[in-house]
């Protein structure tokens, strides 16, 4: 595939199990083939995306003394506000570059913690409580309205995945009905003075979980996505539409038989250099104890077993701290 595919889920939902083999059939192209695909006909309400995006510019636009009060914590855990250039995320593939340029605010699971993980570290690394600002208002209500309405989609979307890799259709149900999911919502200003050599606003990565969904500005210096060629390709959604892409944790349990690919946030050109860039990402990831291993019991294994939480953290701190991965 040399571009983003663009594929309607709605038969999958609402249709006949020949509906859901066919939406299915086009997933598992994209997910074998370059990683990415676009969805429509998903059945979310883009009034819920518009609140959160309103809430989230009207808190970025507040000075950065009244944004610091919700900070990220020490641990860097994904809650609360991330400063401009504060993060790299090509660090998590072990490349040394500049901060990205992008500021953001993040969110994790709405609910409590689970009783298997109280009072142990996943507690903390995976459950800690939202950081929320006292202004304004109404952004806890939209980001956690937001929050479900993803992780609403994303049970439906790896069902999706399951029916495509030959699996029952509720095979992930069980490994997700207490997910570590986190939600981040990212402002890409626009560029008063020229990146230096190797920045971007965002650096080249692939996401760590399963499954990330999201919706951004269709603006000069957004989402490109590296093909097979070599070559980096935009991203230009449908309209109410989401871009979905297979993370880390996915291709692992796949045995490499789908794409977790490289992508990146690129810099506007000079003439739109101003023009500033929303998006939110919200990155689904399974329960913190989910055994991951090939499912393809037939097929050797490329990797050993891994607990989720142990793997997701390593690759996680990698950016945050902007410390160099050694693999």
């Amino acid at each position: 595939m040399q571009n983003v595919p663009v594929i309607d889920v709605r038969p999958f939902l609402e249709g006949s199990a020949a509906d859901k083999i066919l939406v299915a059939t086009q997933i598992r192209d994209a997910c074998e083939q370059i990683g990415f695909f676009t969805i429509v006909g998903h059945g979310v309400p883009m009034a819920s995306y518009e609140n959160l995006r309103s809430q989230a510019l009207a808190f970025f636009a507040l000075p950065e003394e009244e944004r610091m009060r919700t900070a990220q914590p020490a641990s860097k855990i994904s809650r609360g506000y991330s400063a401009h250039a504060s993060r790299a995320l090509a660090y998590s593939m072990g490349d040394t570059t500049p901060p990205d340029l992008q500021q953001s605010f993040a969110m994790g699971p709405v609910d409590g913690a689970p009783a298997a993980a109280r009072g142990t570290p996943a507690e903390t690394a995976f459950f800690m409580p939202n950081y929320w600002p006292e202004k304004p208002a109404a952004l806890k209500a939209a980001y956690e309205d937001y929050y479900r309405r993803c992780s609403a989609l994303a049970t439906e979307v790896l069902r999706m995945f399951a029916v495509a890799l030959d699996l029952d259709e509720h095979y992930f149900d069980g490994k997700v009905d207490q997910h570590t999911s986190t939600m981040r919502t990212i402002l890409y200003p626009g560029q008063d003075t020229a990146p230096v050599e190797g920045q971007l606003r965002a650096g080249a990565h692939t996401d760590y979980g399963t499954l990330t969904i999201v919706r951004g500005d269709d603006v000069p210096g957004g989402l490109q996505v590296r093909i097979r060629s070599g070559e980096w390709v935009d991203v230009h959604p449908a309209p109410d539409s989401f871009v979905c892409n297979v993370g880390d944790l996915m291709m692992r349990w796949t045995n490499d038989r789908w794409l977790s690919n490289v992508h990146r946030v690129a810099n506007p050109p000079p003439e739109f250099a101003s023009v500033p860039r929303f998006s939110v990402a919200f990155f689904h990831n399974p329960n913190f104890d989910a055994e991951i291993r090939c499912i393809d019991a037939n097929a050797p294994s490329k990797y050993e077993a891994v607990q989720f939480g142990a793997y997701y953290m390593g690759k996680h701190l990698k950016a945050q701290n902007m410390t160099k991965a050694t693999a």
